[in-house]
């Protein structure tokens, strides 16, 4: 569902992003490699352990990063998306092979003294009753419909979809709204990876495989069209939920 929320953005102004699935599994290999592993300064002769909070942070906007990659290739060198984001597809598959040489990195616990704990209750833990993810896709969800519904970035996502020119000649910045769009599905991207890791205490360099056929599932049967200009987060995130189930 978050996927699909990210997805929506992109179909809304006529885009698509087939690199999600790869993204949120070198999402997970990163926040692995992070915590088990922690950063070399290699000048210093040390290594860092960042806490959970900072590889969070450093996955998010690496999500970000791929995303922002895409967008330009899209927007400002005029590749067409499905092409785009197919190359950034295999690139972001062997890097995250590329971390582990294909191994799972395991048991994302941390440790004590490292400072490195908690990791496994971003997809555990529960807050009155309510699971964590739950609670993180109905707040993504609702900023997401304000967006789309109530702000002047949603008009010129729509108004793109609707007519990518007549949106030019009206004063939006097309190649502006393109690449942010790329970069929120980026890093919905990568919040993805890094549920599926702290849910599963583990990295595996495969994980999120055909995730971009089920976002994209979604966001159609939610309503949305695939020339862009027309659909909803709301009928993404409902057609999500009956996928899963």
């Amino acid at each position: 569902a978050i996927l699909a929320i990210g997805m929506t953005s992109l179909i809304l102004p006529g885009g698509i992003d087939l690199s999600v699935g790869s993204i949120a599994g070198l999402a997970g290999m990163v926040a692995g490699a992070l915590i088990l592993n922690g950063v070399t300064l290699q000048p210093l002769g040390v290594v860092v352990y960042p806490s959970v909070p900072v590889v969070i942070a450093i996955v998010l906007a690496l999500g970000g990063v791929a995303g922002l990659f895409n967008g330009v290739l899209v927007a400002r060198f005029r590749i067409a998306p499905f092409i785009a984001t197919l190359g950034v597809l295999y690139v972001a598959r062997g890097a995250a092979m590329l971390l582990s040489n294909g191994a799972t990195f395991p048991n994302l616990v941390g440790r004590p003294d490292l400072g490195n704990e908690g990791f496994p209750l971003l997809g555990s833990a529960s807050v009155l009753g309510l699971p964590v993810t739950v609670i993180l896709l109905a707040v993504i969800a609702l900023v997401a419909a304000f967006a789309a519904k109530d702000t002047p970035f949603g008009r010129w996502v729509y108004a793109i979809g609707g007519n990518e020119r007549a949106a030019l000649l009206s004063g939006v910045r097309v190649e502006r709204v393109k690449v942010a769009v790329y970069v929120i599905s980026g890093v919905c991207a990568a919040l993805v990876g890094l549920i599926v890791s702290s849910e599963l205490v583990a990295a595996h360099p495969a994980s999120g495989e055909t995730f971009e056929l089920s976002a994209i599932a979604a966001v159609v049967l939610g309503g949305a069209s695939l020339s862009g200009g027309r659909g909803t987060v709301g009928g993404a995130g409902t057609c999500a939920c009956v996928i899963g189930v």
